[in-house]
C-alpha cells in the first residue's frame, strides 16, 4: 500500500476541520506561536542534547481523534515537518520549535507547530503538537519524535546480498511481480515499468507504460497475464504473449464501478481482489478465459463495517479459504467451497483481533495452518497466529517491531519470512517453530543520506517478493531491489 491512498494524512484530517466547518477567516490570534503554547511540568533543559539532523520520524496524537505517524526532514535537502516545508526551526538550549505554515483551503492559513516538552537523548524528543487555522487552535495533542538510524550493532547486511537494483525514472516503485525473467514495477500514476532481470546482478529497463486514468496500487502475474490493480479503475489487464517486454495492457474489468483493488490472490481459476472503495469487499472474479474475466460474486466479509475503517487490504488463499486482513477488523478466514453452488456466497469461519492489520502470510507447518498478521503503524508487530481451527484461532508469538520503522509488507516461503521493514530494510526470519521466529538475516537498504529520504513515515523498503530463488522488493526511492538469501 502507498501511504496517502489508504488513510488520512495528518495535513487532509486538519485541513478539513480547519476550513471545512466554518471556521472564521478573520480570526488572527497567533495560538501556534511557541510563546501561546502551554508546557507545563517539562524539562526543558534536557532539551540541550537534541542534535537537530538527519531525518527523524514521529508519532502524533490528536485530542480530536487523529493518531498516526508522520517525518520530520532536518537534512539533506529542504527541511520538512509533516511533509510541507518547515517554515519555522528553533532549537536551543532550552527549546525545540518547528512550525509550518501553508494556504488553507479557502485563503487562510493552516500551521501545525511542534513544540519540545523534553529530550531523551540527543535522538528523541516528546512534546506538544497543535495545528491552527488562521491563528486559532483546531486541535492539539502530544508527539514522539525519534531519529532514524540504523540499530547499533548491524552492519549493512547479515546473509543477504543485494544482487542488483534498477531505479524507476518517475515515482516510487509500490509493487513488483515477476515472470520468465521479467520483473514488472508499478509506481502509483507514473505507470508501469518492464525489467530485464535475466541477469539479476544488471535489472533492464525495456519499457514503460504510462495510463492517464490510472494509478496502480499491487499486481499480480500468472502465466501470461499480468492483472494491474488500481486506486479507483478496477484492473487493468495485460498480455504477455506476445511480447513480455512490452506489455500489451488495453483491457480492464470493473472500471465501469470505480473498483479500488489492494490487494489479489489467484487460486485455479478464480482471482481474489481485496477492495477498500466502494463497498469494503472482496470481488471475486473468474479468469478461465485470463483476458476476458467474469464476475463470480461480491463478498463482505460477515461482520465487517466500512463505516469502522474495516476495510479489507491483503489476502491469500490456501486450501480453499480465503484469509483476509480488514485493518480494524483483525484477520478473518473464510470457507470457499460454497462458491461451488448455486449461492456462490461464501462462508464466515472465524476472526482473530490484534493490532489494526495491513498485511499477512499465509501457510503450512507440517498438521497446522499458520498466518502471519502484521500491522503498519507506530510501534507495529508481526503476530505469530495458529489458524488450524478458524473457529478459535490462537496466538502463538509476537515480535515486535522498533516504533520508529513499520511494516511494509511480507511474504512467506516454505518456512522462511521475509519481511520489508521500510527504514530496518528487508529482515528475515526463520520460522519453522511456530510461535518463535528467530533472526536469519537481513540487509539494511535505507540511507539518510539516499535522494529524496525523509518526506514520509513509509519511506523505505515497502514490499517484497520471491521468485525464482530470490528475493525482489521495492523501495520508495531506490526502485526495483534483488536479493539473495544464503541461511
Amino acid at each position: 500500500m502507498e501511504e496517502g491512498m489508504n488513510r488520512f494524512s495528518l495535513v487532509t484530517a486538519t485541513a478539513l476541520l480547519a476550513f471545512g466547518c466554518g471556521k472564521d477567516s478573520s480570526d488572527n490570534k497567533a495560538e501556534c506561536r511557541l510563546e501561546a503554547i502551554d508546557l507545563p511540568g517539562c524539562d526543558r533543559s534536557t532539551l540541550s542534547a537534541v542534535q537537530a539532523e538527519g531525518i527523524w520520524n514521529a508519532n502524533i496524537n490528536l485530542d480530536d481523534g487523529y493518531s498516526g505517524p508522520s517525518a520530520i526532514r532536518f537534512s539533506p535537502g529542504d527541511p520538512l515537518l509533516v511533509g510541507l516545508s518547515m517554515t519555522t526551526k528553533q532549537v536551543t538550549q532550552d527549546t525545540f520549535y518547528l512550525a509550518s505554515e501553508v494556504p488553507g483551503t479557502s485563503g487562510g492559513t493552516l500551521t501545525y507547530a511542534f513544540a519540545g516538552c523534553k529530550a531523551n537523548g540527543p535522538g528523541e524528543v516528546l512534546g506538544v503538537v497543535r495545528v491552527c487555522g488562521n491563528g486559532s487552535t483546531v486541535s492539539q495533542g502530544t508527539f514522539t519524535a525519534i531519529r532514524v538510524a540504523r540499530r547499533a550493532d548491524e552492519s549493512e547486511s547479515d546473509r543477504v546480498e543485494l544482487l542488483g537494483q534498477g531505479a524507476v525514472p518517475r515515482g516510487a516503485a509500490n509493487g513488483v511481480a515477476v515472470a520468465n525473467g521479467y520483473a514488472y514495477v508499478i509506481a502509483g500514476s507514473e505507470g508501469l515499468f518492464t525489467f530485464n532481470v535475466k541477469d539479476p546482478a544488471h535489472p533492464a529497463l525495456v519499457s514503460e507504460q504510462k495510463f492517464s486514468t490510472d494509478t496502480f496500487t499491487s499486481l499480480l502475474v500468472s502465466g501470461t497475464t499480468l492483472y494491474l490493480g488500481t486506486y479507483a479503475t478496477g484492473i487493468r489487464i495485460c498480455d504477455l504473449t506476445a511480447n513480455p517486454e512490452v506489455p500489451t495492457c488495453d483491457k480492464t474489468v470493473l472500471a465501469d464501478v470505480k473498483v479500488r483493488a489492494d490487494g489479489m490472490a489467484k487460486d485455479g481459476n478464480l482471482l481474489y481482489v481485496a477492495s477498500p472503495q466502494p463497498k469494503a469487499d472482496i470481488v471475486i472474479l473468474d479468469v478461465t478465459q485470463p483476458l476476458v474475466p467474469t464476475l463470480v460474486v461480491r463478498y463482505l466479509v460477515e461482520g465487517a463495517s466500512p463505516d469502522l475503517a474495516e476495510y479489507p487490504y491483503a489476502l491469500a488463499v490456501q486450501d480453499n479459504r480465503l484469509y483476509v486482513s480488514n485493518w480494524s477488523y483483525g484477520v478473518t478466514v473464510t470457507d470457499l467451497t460454497p462458491l461451488a453452488t448455486a449461492t456462490k456466497v461464501p462462508k464466515f469461519l472465524g476472526r482473530y483481533f490484534g493490532a489494526y492489520t495491513s498485511a499477512l502470510a499465509v501457510g503450512r507447518l507440517g498438521d497446522s495452518t499458520v498466518v502471519y498478521q502484521g500491522s503498519d503503524a507506530w510501534g507495529s508487530t508481526i503476530l505469530a497466529l495458529d489458524a488450524t481451527n478458524p473457529a478459535s484461532i490462537v496466538q502463538r508469538g509476537e515480535l515486535p517491531l522498533r516504533r520508529e520503522a513499520t511494516l511494509g509488507g511480507m511474504t512467506l516461503s516454505g518456512t522462511t519470512l521475509y519481511v520489508a521493514n521500510y527504514q530496518d530494510g528487508l529482515r528475515v526470519y526463520d520460522v519453522s517453530t511456530l510461535g518463535t521466529p528467530k533472526a536469519a538475516g537481513y540487509f539494511n537498504t535505507w540511507n539518510e543520506s539516499d535522494p529524496g529520504r525523509g518526506k514520509s513515515y513509509f519511506d523505505g523498503l515497502q514490499g517484497v517478493h520471491v521468485a525464482d530463488g530470490l528475493v525482489y522488493g521495492w523501495d520508495t526511492t531506490r526502485g526495483l531491489l534483488i536479493f539473495r538469501h544464503t541461511p
